[in-house]
């Protein structure tokens, strides 16, 4: 019998039985002899369990199954800011400026970063906190070129979408919208305060200035999956990816 036997049982048990918050697990010991295994290997599957952020364990009582949070849905495309979107869904909303840094486009350490005719960047970074707790990372490279003095106006950068209004930037567009799966490193468990195993959703795009077909940034957006459902496709008319 392998561990991963024993996890499925138990993910079963979770999800599929519709276990309601807070129940109990069985022991360590009852599942050890329920599947002729060594104890410790028990151990192990609620370790990775709770890495998982799929229960909580709590010393000399036991393994329970964790509350789940009220998931907040993310359209990927539309013209409305993450912020606009949160404010709707609950009250207990902000947005951390946690990072502004020039960067040149010669930097080996972004080659990932998709920008057109620019050679200057400034990361702009902000940690959205949804009911109390981080969310998610939003990192915007922005063209400095456009906004040499964007350093002067941080108190604006909660927001990098009220940000371009206030420079007269009204109608965007979006050429690509990427979504992949990753697990955190130690900087976005430190930040998103979640477990080794908890998936994080990156969603990648960049945005343009449609009145003057200009890009504006590349953007990265790392969300807990615990937090979020996603809409991929939006009934009104895409104009990039606003956050």
């Amino acid at each position: 019998m392998d561990n991963i036997d024993v996890r499925d049982y138990l993910l079963e048990k979770i999800q599929n039985c519709h276990c309601e918050e807070g129940l109990k697990l069985p022991s360590e010991n009852k599942l050890a002899a329920k599947f002729s295994i060594p104890r410790k290997r028990i151990r192990d599957v609620y370790l990775d369990l709770e890495q998982m952020g799929m229960i909580e364990s709590k010393q000399g009582i036991g393994h329970f199954v964790k509350p789940k949070r009220k998931l907040l849905d993310i359209v990927l495309t539309g013209d409305v800011s993450f912020s606009e979107k949160m404010k709707q869904q609950t009250k207990d909303y902000k947005s951390v400026l946690t990072r502004l840094e020039q960067i040149e486009m010669s930097n080996l350490e972004y080659p990932h970063i998709e920008f057109a005719h620019c050679k200057t960047l400034y990361i702009i970074e902000r940690l959205r906190f949804v009911d109390g707790e981080p969310a998610a990372i939003h990192r915007s490279y922005v063209n400095a070129d456009l906004f040499p003095e964007i350093k002067k106006e941080r108190s604006q950068l909660s927001s990098i979408y009220q940000f371009y209004k206030t420079h007269g930037i009204e109608n965007f567009e979006s050429s690509f919208t990427r979504l992949s799966t990753i697990f955190p490193g130690k900087y976005e468990r430190m930040m998103l305060h979640c477990e080794n195993l908890v998936p994080i959703i990156l969603v990648e795009s960049d945005n343009w200035n449609k009145d003057e077909n200009v890009q504006l940034e590349y953007t990265e957006i790392l969300y807990r999956s615990d937090r979020f459902s996603f809409q991929l496709t939006n009934t009104r008319k895409e104009k990039g990816c606003l956050c």
